[in-house]
């Protein structure tokens, strides 16, 4: 069912790389659920290019086809801003089998238009049921649209068609491609940086290039290679599919393709095949004295051309990875597949630490080989891990692909008294930790961070140990002498403006491509299945309100969405009928935005307003909303205690804060007297727990 409405309620290569902000591992494979659940988890969590969303895929063999598959098997992954790191390209392998043939009902992950895409040191592979000795097309990766794609180590395994691009930017940088026919085939830009192609049969094609982009494929450093030694090397480097695209530079071909190079052309001419300093696999140059030159255009001819397929130094001088993929906005995608330096690792006392990298996201941690945890901290406790266990440890770039690993170092027996650590649960925000579990050495510094959601802001702590805390500030440090229990609290900044970005996103995406937006994107929705935004509000008077919505709808025509306040359901979802259906009209393009007013009324306090998607129809893209208060309900003034839902003992502690989570009161007792007229945040407890609550005085 839709949330309801939270009244302020319960409190509950290795190279220096610019600096990036500490962040844990978003979601862990086999840790935190399977493929479906990371895909959830990764569309509902509001990435953006500068906060991407990081899967890591320990070693293991997943079978996604009934997870995340259709009915052929077919898993598509809809989520922008993600990076799916796996621990190693040889034993992290994510694969499906189909009971078709085609190259566009058997992906075994399909991106239909993602931005800013990044894989590592994994594995992609189609295990059809349908055979590949026909030539059967068995995609193991498929993207359709979007742009800046990267994959680093990555492996696809499968016969015809095995990668299949359309449009956009990609860099690859290593890794290997292996199939039978056409098994990289496509449009778009994509730049191939030392990366392994495996001939699986005879008589095959590498490329088959489609309607390219400005390049088209470029291959640099690349590696030709067969499966196995009986292959007679009766191969081509492409063959145009639609007016083709399709550069071969300083290839090692320890398998060469044909004497032309070239095979026949399907259905046009091509327009760019070239070769230049071609080796074989001893470094000696290879013979392209046969290389075809004449293209007769296939089918109807009416394309043929003849065209320079050897190259000297000057053809190729253009190529350039900086050429092909900088774009308008200077993409470098080197910068983003940087790995950081392995660390050094010792243990101390009941501990594994090394030094800070300011250039780690995190630090994934091993024992034994296998993942045990991941850290924002350079530490690691040993509650748990027995004594003789080999820990190593890997730095996580801003991407959140691994580096190297460290050293090994093998525990010894600590004899370390722990204590059990608790954070309460609370609206509006969430707390970072150095801490690896729900436990802490006796004397360790345990470092806590409150950090509010967008418009809250944080309003301190409480819970047990709050009183060995002698700051107010969000980022505190206790020194384990008992256990520990602390409570964030937060509170909403009273704004009037909400981003739509910020809301609990299901089956759309936060994106910022179309100029124009406020705030960090906005949202877009998908067609399909139910696709739906739940926007956090804060309506510091209940009353009526206009809600101004803004917009964009680039489509040419109207576009509705189902929209519901607190308390209201939207339609759609679990068969509620209550919503509003809103008609949002089309603007001139995706980058005009425009404005829809509706009524609703609110109670004060917080709560999420919800638009959805109505018929597995799309919708327009919503940037933010704003409140307006057209007439507040009449209130009951508050003085003093005079508030038979407060009750108080001798051991009550009262805390008085304004809305923006200053404290201006605490005691035992509330009074009231000599505040001016406003809403206030009250928090009551023993010092165990607090509840809060909104008051009004007059």
């Amino acid at each position: 069912m839709l949330n309801k409405a939270i009244l302020c309620a319960t409190l509950g290569l290795a190279v220096s790389v610019s600096a990036v902000e500490k962040q844990k591992i978003n979601f862990v494979l086999g840790v935190d659920g399977d493929f479906k659940a990371a895909l959830a988890a990764a569309k509902s969590s509001g990435a953006s290019e500068s906060n991407r969303f990081v899967i890591f895929v320990p070693d293991g063999e997943y079978n996604i086809t009934k997870v995340t598959g259709d009915e052929h098997g077919k898993s598509v992954f809809d989520a922008s801003n993600v990076s799916i790191v796996g621990q190693s390209v040889d034993k992290t392998i994510i694969w499906n089998t189909t009971d078709v043939e085609g190259i566009s009902t058997t992906a075994t992950l399909y991106f239909p238009k993602n931005n800013n895409m990044y894989m590592q040191d994994i594995t992609l592979q189609n295990r059809s049921s349908v055979s590949s000795s026909n030539a059967a097309r068995q995609v193991a990766l498929q993207q359709n649209e979007g742009d800046k794609y990267i994959y680093k180590n990555v492996r696809l395994l499968s016969g015809q068609d095995t990668y299949y691009t359309k449009k956009g930017r990609t860099y690859w940088e290593g890794g290997e491609i292996n199939g039978t026919v056409d098994f990289i085939c496509g449009g778009g830009d994509v730049f191939f940086e030392g990366t392994k192609l495996v001939m699986t049969r005879n008589g095959g094609y590498i490329t088959a290039s489609q309607n390219p982009g400005d390049w088209g494929y470029v291959f640099n450093n690349a590696t030709i290679t067969v499966s196995n030694s009986g292959f007679n090397g009766t191969f081509y480097l492409g063959r145009s599919w639609g007016r083709a695209k399709t550069v071969f530079l300083n290839t090692k071909m320890i398998a060469q393709p044909k004497g032309e190079g070239w095979g026949p052309d399907m259905n046009s001419a091509p327009v760019v095949f070239g070769e230049y300093n071609s080796k074989d696999g001893n470094g000696n140059a290879v013979n392209t004295s046969q290389r075809k030159t004449y293209f007769n255009g296939g089918k109807d001819g009416s394309t043929a051309t003849t065209l320079k397929t050897v190259w000297n130094a000057n053809d190729a001088a253009k190529y350039t990875l900086s050429n092909v993929l900088k774009g308008s906005d200077n993409w470098d995608p080197t910068k983003l597949t940087a790995q950081v330096n392995a660390p050094r690792i010792e243990q101390e006392g009941a501990e594994i630490v090394w030094a800070d990298d300011e250039n780690a996201r995190a630090w994934v941690v091993f024992v034994n080989g296998k993942y045990k945890a991941n850290v924002v901290d350079p530490s690691f406790s040993l509650d748990g891990v027995a004594t003789g266990s080999k820990i190593t440890v890997r730095a996580a770039n801003s991407m959140g692909g691994l580096g190297a690993y460290s050293n090994e170092v093998s525990t010894v027996e600590a004899n370390v008294t722990y204590y059990k650590v608790t954070i309460g649960d609370a609206i509006g925000g969430m707390v970072s930790t150095n801490l690896t579990g729900n436990k802490v050495a006796e004397g360790k510094t345990a470092t806590f961070t409150a950090k509010p959601n967008e418009g809250w802001t944080f309003a301190g702590w409480s819970g047990k140990s709050a009183a060995d805390i002698e700051t107010s500030e969000s980022k505190v440090s206790i020194i384990a002498t008992g256990d520990i229990e602390l409570i964030p609290n937060y509170t909403a900044k009273g704004t009037t403006v909400f981003q739509v970005e910020d809301g609990i996103i299901t089956n759309a995406a936060a994106e910022s491509n179309n100029a124009g937006f406020n705030g960090n994107g906005f949202v877009n929705f998908a067609a399909g299945n139910l696709s739906m935004v739940q926007v956090p509000i804060y309506a510091e008077v209940a009353g009526e309100y206009k809600i101004v919505v803004r917009y964009a709808n680039g489509s040419g025509k109207a576009r509705s969405l189902a929209a519901a306040g607190p308390g209201v359901c939207a339609a759609g979802i679990d068969g509620c009928k209550e919503a509003e259906t809103l008609a949002f009209e089309a603007t001139e393009n995706w980058t005009t935005w425009d404005t829809l007013s509706i009524g609703a009324k609110l109670s004060a306090g917080a709560g999420y307003f919800t638009f959805a998607t109505i018929g597995g129809n799309d919708g327009p893209n919503l940037d933010q909303l704003e409140l307006i208060l057209v007439k507040a309900d009449s209130t009951t003034s508050i003085r003093g205690l005079a508030m038979p839902s407060l009750q108080l003992t001798p051991t009550t502690r009262v805390r008085l804060f304004t809305l923006t989570g200053q404290l201006l009161r605490e005691s035992s007792s509330l009074e009231t007297e000599n505040l001016a007229p406003g809403l206030y945040l009250l928090q009551r407890g023993d010092g165990s727990l607090f509840r809060q609550q909104i008051i009004r005085v007059k």
